[in-house]
């Protein structure tokens, strides 16, 4: 039977599949862009509607109607204005600020070959010169402005963080005689504190000193501003204590204090991914090649300052509170109620849940079972009630116990850094969120920045 006799239905279902099939083949030789161009050209010269357009291109895996449409105007009138102004201000909108004019002229160029299919020779100017392009970027809105840093979120006044600010400040305010302070003057001398027990203010703070370049200047559009990038290149982090206190800024353990702290604390001696100064508590990481400061780091190098506070003889008898910002690598809770399973055996976060009762009485409430017939398996939220005497109805869903519980102190769980302070006696305060500000050890970065920044400079005069 000779094919020209076959009869084709042109109208079943399963021929747009077969449609789709040759597509991909045709797509694979030529581009999406090129194909649904032709076809969506072709179509329209035959009245068909751009609904029905819009629905075939869609069925059969090519570009929309619209995006064909924008594409065959190109083509037809050469007006490549549109598509110019989407990529630069997609370009002007990334967090990186090395968007160039020169990187829009070779867009055009590279653009204008691809559509006419001309090929160009080597030592063929640019279609759109570099100065036209930034001509261009202008009249299209965008203007060179410095690169100056945008915040992430103006969250200063809001209500929860204004009544942090407001009890964080009136808490130093009722202390502030117990504190080691300086005078005002030219030449300030340290006061010692005149309520018992004295204290000592620990600041604390990670870092990141970057070898890029950050460029003074960027292109930007008003309506698409990014978030301030800080800069590129091989990055050093450091994470570490200020310390308010006449015998030093920067803690450091004496030699024969430091064999002390080893002899009680093995773990002082074992090599971490973390980089420790000597005898300090003082971290480092390069970015990209070591681990990073995450919760379980920053964890490790409190613990590391806790051990080593108690054999600073310098410190004997004062109280150490540290501050601490609000990063979520420091707040990370303990446990939550979501965590808990409602019946025997099933899940359970931890071992034991410790608290402080209404009477201010340190309680400890085992979460598993110690012995009998369910032992070794989790309690669930329901005997853990019994345990804690909070009473709950016969019937009732693993939600209203949540409820339930969620004012009682067991619950009221305070962050695995304020834990591990409590284990050692050192007390935990967070600074307020958006208040960068109330921690003396910005200070110290913004001083150091300023003397690496300036060491580069110079060394970069002697190339």
């Amino acid at each position: 039977m000779d094919t020209d006799d076959i009869e084709l239905d042109f109208s079943e279902e399963q021929l747009l599949t077969d449609i789709g099939d040759l597509a991909e083949m045709c797509k694979s030789k030529c581009g999406t862009k090129y194909l649904s161009t032709l076809i969506y050209m072709s179509l329209r010269s035959f009245n068909i509607k751009w609904e029905a357009v819009d629905a075939f291109f869609k069925d059969t895996g090519l570009m929309t109607a619209q995006t064909s449409h924008q594409w065959a105007t190109i083509f037809i009138t050469g007006d490549y204005e549109e598509a110019c102004e989407a990529f630069v201000v997609h370009a002007c909108s990334q967090k990186s600020a090395d968007f160039k004019a020169m990187d829009l002229a070779q867009f055009i160029d590279e653009k204008y070959y691809e559509v006419t299919g001309i090929i160009k020779q080597s030592g063929d100017d640019l279609i759109r010169s570099e100065s036209s392009c930034r001509l261009d970027l202008r009249r299209w809105g965008a203007k060179f402005e410095a690169n100056s840093q945008r915040p992430y979120f103006e969250g200063h006044e809001r209500d929860d963080v204004v009544k942090h600010r407001t009890e964080f400040i009136n808490y130093f305010l009722a202390h502030k005689d117990s504190y080691y302070t300086i005078t005002d003057g030219e030449t300030p001398m340290w006061k010692i504190p005149t309520q018992i027990p004295h204290r000592i203010l620990i600041f604390h703070d990670e870092s990141t000193f970057r070898s890029g370049e950050v460029s003074p200047k960027r292109w930007l559009f008003k309506e698409n501003i990014p978030f301030f990038s800080k800069g590129r290149g091989r990055s050093h982090m450091v994470s570490d204590f200020l310390v308010q206190h006449p015998s030093g800024l920067f803690f450091q353990l004496p030699e024969n204090e430091c064999k002390q702290a080893v002899m009680k604390y093995k773990s002082l001696n074992v090599n971490s991914d973390v980089n420790y100064l000597d005898r300090t508590a003082t971290a480092s990481i390069n970015i990209g090649t070591d681990a990073y400061f995450d919760n379980d780091t920053i964890l490790g190098q409190f613990e590391r300052l806790f051990q080593m506070l108690e054999f600073k003889q310098e410190y004997k008898d004062n109280q150490i509170e540290i501050i601490a910002d609000n990063a979520r690598t420091h707040t990370t809770k303990s446990y939550s109620l979501q965590d808990f399973g409602k019946t025997i055996g099933t899940r359970c976060p931890v071992e034991q849940i410790e608290y402080v009762d209404e009477n201010n009485r340190k309680k400890v409430i085992d979460c598993y079972f110690k012995e009998g017939e369910y032992k070794g398996k989790s309690k669930g939220l329901v005997q853990l009630c019994k345990d804690l005497d909070a009473q709950l109805p016969a019937k009732i869903k693993l939600d209203e116990i949540i409820k339930i519980l969620s004012t009682h102190p067991a619950f009221q769980n305070v962050t695995k850094l304020e834990m591990l302070g409590t284990k050692y006696k050192v007390t935990i305060i967070y600074c307020p969120k958006y208040h960068c500000e109330l921690n003396a050890i910005e200070g110290l970065w913004c001083n150091q920045k300023a003397f690496v920044g300036h060491a580069q400079i110079k060394v970069l005069k002697k190339w």
